[in-house]
């Protein structure tokens, strides 16, 4: 397989695009509105001009968009070309059933347009055929890209897109949170930097409660009520607290007794 398309021009497709070529394959951008992307690295056209069948076509387009441009592209293309969407939540019956093979390749990062990526062999990459075939190809497809490549189902990539949510999207907010109570108070958010890093990287593979520490881990009922008493001002961020220190309650000091 040498020649891929990716339709779409948001954040991820914005990386994708360059890894694919980077690790030997022709890629093509196919987007709606060539002219927007013309300063991408990568071939841009519409779907119009494509000659010639593709080998393999990513859909980097937005979950709810998956069906209809599948649909589309059954107009386009025989349905012995391989459809692939990169989303982490949306089943890949959602692929018109046209198309023969269909499947997913979805980073397990946050990837956003412009962003300086580290190194892709170090984002974790969950994939899934339709059929044995088309499963061998996105994983070797994969392991050309990443050290980290995973065969997920839909159910086991969901699970694994909601536990993301918590450990990444809903833990940036509760720093969002941490940046607006020290601000609050004329401290500068980088005098919590150096914790935030420091707990990111305690993180070894076993379970995360095995070094939760605070307040609520220990049982100290005094400094949790004046924690909550700080934020009599905040109720939605008092209802916040109290619910995560029940929960760590919960799973570190009863269970432990």
């Amino acid at each position: 397989m040498q020649n891929i398309v990716v339709i779409g021009a948001g954040n991820l497709a914005w990386h994708l695009v360059v890894v694919l070529q980077q690790a030997g394959y022709a890629v093509t951008m196919v987007s709606r509105k060539p002219e927007t992307v013309a300063d991408w690295p990568v071939r841009v056209m519409s779907l119009n001009e494509l000659t010639e069948a593709p080998d393999l076509i990513f859909l980097a387009v937005p979950d709810d968009a998956i069906e209809m441009v599948s649909t589309n592209l059954s107009y386009t293309f025989p349905d012995r070309i391989p459809i692939v969407h990169t989303s982490g939540t949306t089943p890949v019956t959602q692929i018109d059933p046209y198309f023969r093979q269909r499947g997913v390749l979805w980073p397990i990062r946050s990837l956003r347009q412009g962003e300086t990526v580290g190194d892709w062999r170090e984002i974790p990459l969950a994939y899934y055929g339709s059929d044995e075939a088309l499963t061998q190809v996105l994983g070797e497809l994969s392991s050309k890209l990443s050290d980290l490549s995973f065969t997920m189902n839909d159910k086991q990539r969901a699970r694994v897109h909601l536990a993301a949510v918590f450990s990444n999207n809903f833990v940036n907010w509760l720093h969002q949170i941490s940046y607006e109570l020290v601000t609050e108070v004329g401290i500068p958010f980088e005098t919590l930097l150096p914790i935030i890093r420091d707990t990111a990287l305690k993180q070894s593979g076993m379970a995360p409660k095995e070094s939760q520490s605070g307040p609520a881990a220990r049982g100290d009922v005094a400094t949790v009520a004046r924690h909550l008493e700080m934020l009599t001002a905040h109720p939605d961020k008092a209802l916040i607290y109290r619910e995560i220190s029940r929960l760590i309650k919960e799973g570190v000091i009863d269970q432990a007794g």
